[in-house]
This record gives C-alpha cells, structure tokens and sequence, in this order.
C-alpha cells in the first residue's frame, strides 16, 4: 500500500525547494512517495525540514515546535555533527536524491513505523532497495523501547520469524518464537502472552491443536490468537473459528493487515 507522507518546509532557499520537488516526482512510483505543504499546512506535516543553517528559519520553527512538537524534524545543514544524540536527523546539504531519500524513508520507518517492503509469508525477491530498508527496519526495532506486551510467535519458517520479529520489534514487542506445535505448547505453558500468532501448519501438533490447547488452557484461554496460513479456504477458516482462533490471516500478510489486528486486539499500543 503506498502513502505519501507530507512534508512541511522551515527555511531552505528556492533552489533547495525546486530540487526537493523534483527528486519527489522521481519518487512517484516507490512504496514511499513525499509531498511539500504550504506553510500554512505545516502543522499537518508527517515530517518537517528546518534549515538550521539560517537563524530566521530556526527560531520560525522552535516557535512552531512549542504547539507541535510530536512531529519528528529533520535539520538541513551544510555540516551535520560528529557526534548525533540518538533522537536528532540531520540531512547534509547539497541535497542530493540518496541523500533526501534515505533520510526521509528513515524517519518514516523509525517514527512512522512504515515498512510495506515487511511481507509475512511473501515469497517476492526483494531488490536491493528493500533489502537496504528492511535492514534499517531491523535496526530501528532494535533500538525501539519495550512497552512490557508480549507476544509469541509460532511458524517453522525462518523467513517469517524474522519479518515478524522486525515488525512486532517495532512496536516495542517482547517476543518468543516456536517452530513447532509441540515448543509451542511449552512455552504457553510456562508463560504469559498478549497476543499469539499462530501458523496452521506445523511440524507434528498442528496450528489448530495448538489453538484448541491454548484456548483449553485456563491463563491462556482469553489470549487472542492469530492464525497465520497459507490456507485460505472457508473451510479453513471455520476450523480455525471452531478451535478458538479470534482472527484468520492468510499470507502473505503485508504490514497493513498486521497493523489492524494489532490495533484491534493490543489498542494500547500506537501503531
């Protein structure tokens, strides 16, 4: 699903704003797409650019950023510091098409918590570009605060732990993966969950056994339980109903999808 986030403007002479809108409409066709809001607009920015470089600029935006400090900013400058505190983005002029696009596409993976590239269970060959956001992703999930939800995540595919350990990463998840029914059952046992993601197929228990243990079991039985498959027959469906199973997702299941079920069942969590 593609979105344009919208940026808003805090200095930056009119050949910076020219090249600005260029290197957006040659980003037109990317998962990611930015647009320039007029001043008056800019407190409906998901992104805002301050030219620290000129003192107008800077004091027009810490005025702004005392009513709107929730929108994450990016600091144009012709010489970025050494040394970044962790929460600081600068962008080094000249601006550059790289340069303007790995910054923003950061900010919206870091703050945003936008990564469509992140597919669960999609068998895609990714190009280099996604390899290099989903690699950014990682790193952001890594760094992100835990918020004290727990999640267990069950599947045997390697490729699909890892895109949900980025994904519930950066949601501040803490999060244990099983690869069969069977640890799953172990760990149910052992531990407290928020939320279950739970694969239908599975090497010996399968996921519908699982789901019923889990619903059977009396500290676990309230847990939702998601159940991620291949399969996406009503049959299927029903039988997942029939065991317990408060959601159905068939992969791949892009971030989009995730999201919604992660807002339905853990509302307390900002996605």
């Amino acid at each position: 699903m593609d979105k344009i986030f919208k940026i808003g403007l805090f200095g930056l002479v009119s050949n910076e704003q020219k090249t600005l809108g260029s290197i957006f409409k040659l980003a037109a066709s990317r998962s990611r797409q930015y647009s320039v809001v007029i001043s008056t607009e800019r407190h409906s920015a998901d992104i805002v650019l301050v030219d620290i470089d000129d003192a107008n600029s800077l004091n027009e935006w810490r005025s702004f950023s005392v009513h709107h400090s929730q929108i994450p900013v990016v600091k144009v400058t012709k010489t970025a510091p050494n040394k970044v505190a962790e929460n600081e983005i600068y962008l080094r002029r000249p601006l550059t098409l790289k340069r303007v696009l790995e910054t923003l596409d950061k900010v919206t993976i870091e703050v945003h918590k936008y990564v469509p590239e992140l597919v669960v269970g999609g068998e895609e060959v990714l190009g280099e570009e996604a390899h290099a956001v989903l690699s950014d992703a990682a790193k952001s999930a890594g760094k992100v605060s835990l918020t004290g939800i727990k999640a267990l995540v069950v599947d045997d595919a390697l490729s699909v732990r890892k895109s949900m350990e980025i994904q519930l990463g950066l949601f501040g998840m803490e999060i244990d993966f099983a690869e069969t029914g069977e640890e799953a059952v172990e760990y149910i046992q052992k531990n407290s969950y928020d939320i279950i993601f739970l694969d239908l197929m599975l090497p010996g228990i399968d996921g519908y056994k699982v789901c019923k243990e889990i619903k059977s079991n009396k500290p676990s039985k309230n847990t939702p339980v998601i159940m991620l498959t291949g399969k996406g027959s009503r049959f299927d469906k029903l039988k997942g109903t029939m065991a317990g199973a408060n959601e159905y997702l068939t992969k791949p299941v892009e971030q989009a999808q995730l999201k919604e079920v992660i807002n339905k069942y853990l509302p307390n969590i900002k996605v």
